[in-house]
């Protein structure tokens, strides 16, 4: 700025804070005219921000005012001055187009010194022609015109700071954020202001009260992360004084001064609170080159195991940081890779009403700040409600370079190691990188490489498939390493895997921990040193802690932790990690965990100590510990939507019980009876759903009086459908109404058939039957629409049902829908189904159905599912059924009827018996088969427990559930041993048969795409 020597007086004062108050005015109008304004979350944000601008604006603007006292100082007449700028104005543009042009495309053109200092000289020039003249016309009194007409040139400046490539190349912006409170200065410097002497000491005081302001302001501002990514993400002065006061900050650090991390999770938060006394400094990455591993349904308890599956994984371990207690956040692997790499839990996010289609992804982040990034995986990552993933998915998280298609473990070594050649080739090879590789093995079904063959069993080649991931694992840290050494690399899972632990398998159905709980490590070498931390960590932390030790700001709605103080100083870390799937959530502070039921009261609690196998619910006996742990849940879901900030209706925020109930918080129903009254239709509608889906009964009566009497038809009509779930047939005639009315949207059609068929009423059948085929539908909403049709026994909907049987997700419901059909037309396609089929719940669902169906063709496909390593879930119960097992024979019994085969003390009921001392069934040798055989018990247990069969300990879930012992036939007796509490219904000896053969893989593309 060029400047006659500041006004003597108090001149300076006014001036100074007039263009500090320009300065803030135009950050703040910006701010509100842009989408910037809705970033903030919630009013508190929004003052810090003013108060950040109004500071920054004096700050700056007193800077200007410096600048031009030293210079007057310097030069003591007019065209010196402008000739000493005119020199700093071309250093400083040379500077500045000069790093603007260090793209590939331009940074080596022989044109480009002598054209960036072409371009340099014309700002020179202008202010060597124009800053005598404006330095006389401010001696003379100064001139509005040419006060305006500068202001004029700040607005611009400003404008193409908000809008011309936003987030894009900091130089440009920050150069602009420069011209505005220089422009802005100058401007007041040139206004005519009258000399106001009756009030310097004010005018002080205030401009100094705004300077002293200044580092309160930014501390503030640094110390909620999402100010601070919106301030400096989205503004102008006021994101630049930020940027700046985070470098600064960082060059402390890196001197060995010991600060507070400011990248840190947003305060109050319930799913980031952390357990650090002392954040200090976080991990700063010195190679900013990251490879990214993700194993399908790897259980973390492979690593570091006695099965010796994993020797590169566990040589990794060696070196890096071992996060023994990280979560997925839902054991799927759509949702847990989609939240892995948004830093957000998607699958409440995208409960909520008006959930958005896009989210910000890791590599979107990295690419804006000049990272090449690079993903290697296979289409069937969006398997589960792929719908929901549509817009990540045809971005593809926003990854410059994709290989989607289907790869065995070891090809994958081979495309990281093209790609990287590629940017060598290329030229690019100085680029950092980010890569992300997943791999398939060991995902059901179990087909290993021969090379990695362990055996036959499921586990055995389960553990067959994790050492070929193992093998490639130590290849593609190898191949990163030689190209980019010192690079970071983390391993992890998606989930895990269940191998009947809690009587199941597979994943998706449970939070117990061989589900949720994944492997995860971290090696940075020399930065991390290699240790172990017990600390509840989630994957949706990985992507924040990348962005934070790679020093670029984290999406507002970025919901992870950042690990880098842990990773440095290997204590503190956060102190939950929450999970859910279907109607139930988890929350662990990594010594208890609770599960929780979404829609209810209902919970669980594991001391993961002392019970690592989650056998024993100790909710009754440690009750405050449970109250904590629903406190912290409870807390976790009301952040969903506040940090979403979704669902807006009109100029108010949609209620926040409102969407706490969208998410199952069924603690909230009593809190959704006012919003009853509410002004708005939206919300006295969305209130009158959820009161009925959470079956709020003390609810009942003023809905009936709103179904009658409410002003908004969309109103009456939730209310009706409310009031019919909640048990007043009064409102069927309604309902049918609204079902059948052509005005009634989709949605609400579909959800007003499922109430009536809750009730047996068949009106809304042919609205079940095209929901349940519409493909594009949600899974759970489908498979509800599937055995509401089955429960109304539509006959007409059988050839939907039929059609649905090979639908891998849907066959199930199918199954047990077209037995509750009762149409035998049923019995061949459920026939030949079962035939062929692999999967354990399709299995038990179609013999099910084909035994209420009466179908005795089903007879041998049991018996031959039974004897296979893991057999047929309630196969032995339907053969009882089915009067196989009526009459004794070497085959089996049920030992209710067959008081004769009973040897020693038995307890026994009607159904079954519970064995005592010396307790044995002697069987008949008819039927008896030879060779190799299981014998598999349905049993009983109120509690978990362990049965004793042939010598062999099983343990036994509470419930109903079958035990399996090989043998060798012919078996004459089976022995057990008393176990108190275990009923055994029936027993059943099949002849030993493997398992059937996996289905051919999928074909490769032949041109992937690149």
């Amino acid at each position: 700025m060029t400047a006659s020597e500041p006004p003597r007086g108090p001149t300076w004062a006014p001036r100074v804070l007039l263009a500090g108050v320009l300065v803030s005015a135009l950050d703040i109008g910006l701010a509100v005219a842009t989408p910037t304004w809705s970033l903030f979350l919630g009013q508190a944000e929004r003052h810090t921000f003013v108060a950040l601008a109004l500071t920054a604006g004096v700050g700056g603007a007193a800077a200007c005012y410096a600048l031009g006292h030293a210079l007057a100082r310097v030069a003591p007449d007019a065209e010196g001055r402008a000739r000493l700028l005119c020199v700093i104005v071309f250093a400083l543009a040379t500077v500045v187009l000069y790093l603007l042009t260090s793209g590939r495309r331009v940074h080596d053109s022989p044109l480009r010194v002598p054209l960036v200092s072409l371009v340099a000289a014309i700002p020179a020039f202008t202010v060597l022609k124009l800053g005598a003249r404006f330095d006389a016309r401010a001696r003379a009194g100064g001139s509005a015109t040419l006060a305006l007409g500068v202001l004029a040139l700040a607005l611009a400046a400003g404008v193409a700071d908000a809008f011309l490539l936003r987030r894009l190349y900091p130089v440009f912006h920050g150069t602009l954020a420069a011209l505005v409170l220089v422009f802005v200065s100058v401007a007041t410097w040139l206004a005519p202001l009258r000399d106001r002497r009756s009030s310097p000491r004010l005018l002080a005081v205030l401009v100094g009260v705004a300077l002293l302001g200044l580092p309160m302001a930014v501390w503030r501002a640094l110390s909620a992360p999402n100010v601070a990514f919106v301030v400096a993400e989205y503004t102008g002065v006021s994101g630049r004084t930020l940027q700046l006061a985070e470098r600064l900050l960082t060059f402390a650090n890196t001197r060995g001064d010991a600060t507070d991390d400011l990248t840190g999770p947003r305060q109050g938060d319930a799913a980031s609170e952390m357990d650090a006394p002392d954040l200090r400094t976080g991990l700063r990455l010195t190679s900013r080159n990251v490879l990214l591993i993700t194993v399908d349904a790897l259980r973390a308890d492979r690593l570091r195991s006695p099965r010796h599956a994993t020797p590169q994984l566990d040589a990794l371990a060696d070196e890096s940081a071992v996060f023994e207690r990280a979560y997925t956040p839902t054991p799927h692997t759509s949702y847990a890779l989609s939240s892995l790499l948004t830093g957000k839990y998607l699958r409440p996010v995208l409960d909520l009403p008006g959930a958005p289609s896009t989210h910000v992804a890791l590599p979107e982040l990295l690419r804006r700040y000049g990272m090449r990034t690079a993903a290697f995986y296979p289409p069937a990552i969006f398997f589960v409600d792929a719908h929901r993933f549509e817009a990540l998915r045809e971005a593809r998280f926003g990854f410059e370079y994709q290989k989607e298609m289907f790869a065995p473990a070891h090809r994958r070594v081979r495309q990281l190691r093209e790609y990287l050649q590629s940017l060598e080739q290329e030229g690019g090879g100085e680029r950092d990188v980010f890569a992300w590789v997943h791999l398939f093995e060991p995902h059901e079904p179990y087909d290993p490489d021969p090379r990695f063959a362990r055996g036959d069993s499921a586990e055995e080649r389960y553990d067959a498939e994790v050492a070929a991931a193992d093998d490639a694992i130590g290849d593609l840290v190898r191949v990163f390493r030689r190209y980019r050494p010192g690079a970071t690399v983390i391993v992890t899972a998606d989930h895990g895997e269940e191998f009947g632990d809690h009587g199941g398998l597979y994943h998706g159905s449970t939070l117990y921990e061989e589900q949720v709980r994944v492997p995860l490590l971290w090696s940075t070498p020399e930065l991390v040193h290699p240790f172990e931390s017990h600390a509840p960590v989630e994957l949706v932390d990985i992507a924040t802690t990348i962005l934070a030790a790679l020093g670029i700001p984290r999406d507002a709605r970025m919901r992870g932790d950042d690990l880098g103080p842990l990773l440095v100083h290997q204590e503190g870390g956060p102190r939950y990690a929450f999970a859910e799937v279907g109607d139930a959530r988890m929350v662990t502070d990594g010594l208890y965990k609770a599960i929780c039921a979404t829609e209810s009261t209902a919970c669980q609690l594991y001391d993961l100590t002392r019970d690592p196998g989650e056998r024993r619910n100790v909710a009754h006996s440690h009750p405050e510990v449970l109250a904590r742990l629903r406190g912290a849940l409870s807390g976790f879901v009301a952040s969903i939507p506040d940090v979403e900030a979704m669902a807006m209706a009109g100029s108010q925020a949609w209620p926040e019980a409102l969407a706490r109930a969208e998410l199952g918080d069924a603690s909230v129903a009593p809190e959704l009876m006012p919003l009853l009254g509410d002004t708005r239709a939206t919300v006295r509608a969305g209130t009158a759903r959820l009161l009925g889906r959470l079956r709020h009964l003390p609810a009942l009566h003023t809905l009936i009086r709103i179904r009658d009497q409410d002003d908004d038809q969309a109103v009456r009509d939730e209310a009706a459908l409310a009031s019919l779930a909640l048990g007043d047939e009064g409102s069927s005639g309604l309902v049918r109404a609204l079902v059948s009315r052509p005005d009634t949207s989709l949605e609400l059609r579909r959800r007003g058939a499922l109430v009536l068929a809750a009730r047996g009423d068949r009106a809304g059948a042919s609205v079940l039957d095209a929901w349940a085929a519409d493909a594009s539908a949600e899974e759970g909403e489908r498979r509800s629409a599937v055995l509401a049709l089955g429960a109304l026994r539509a006959a007409a909907s059988l050839d939907t049902l039929v059609t649905l049987l090979s639908d891998v997700r849907l066959g199930p419901a199918a199954a047990t829908a077209l037995g509750m059909l009762g149409d035998r037309r049923a019995v061949g396609p459920l026939r030949r189904k079962l035939r062929d089929e692999r999967y354990l719940p399709a299995r038990a669902a179609e013999a099910r159905a084909l035994t209420e169906l009466g179908d005795r063709a089903v007879i041998p496909l049991l018996w031959r599912y039974l004897g296979m390593e893991q057999p047929v879930p309630g196969g032995v119960a339907l053969l009882g059924q089915l009067g196989v097992l009526r009459r004794p024979s070497g085959r089996g019994l049920v030992l209710g009827d067959a008081p004769g085969a009973r040897v020693g003390e038995w307890v026994c009921a009607e159904e079954g018996c519970e064995p005592r001392t010396d307790a044995r069934v002697v069987l008949p040798s008819s039927g008896a088969p030879r060779g190799a055989v299981r014998v598999v018990c349905a049993v009983r247990s109120e509690r978990e427990a362990v049965l004793t069969l042939l010598d062999v300990r099983r343990e036994v879930q509470a419930g109903s559930s079958q035990v399996t012992v090989d043998a060798s036939g012919p078996l004459e007796v089976l022995s057990f041993a008393p176990a108190v509490g275990v009923t055994v219904d029936a027993c059943v000896v099949a002849p030993a048969q493997r398992e059937l053969p996996a289905p051919p893989p999928e074909p490769t593309p032949a041109t992937p795409r690149p």
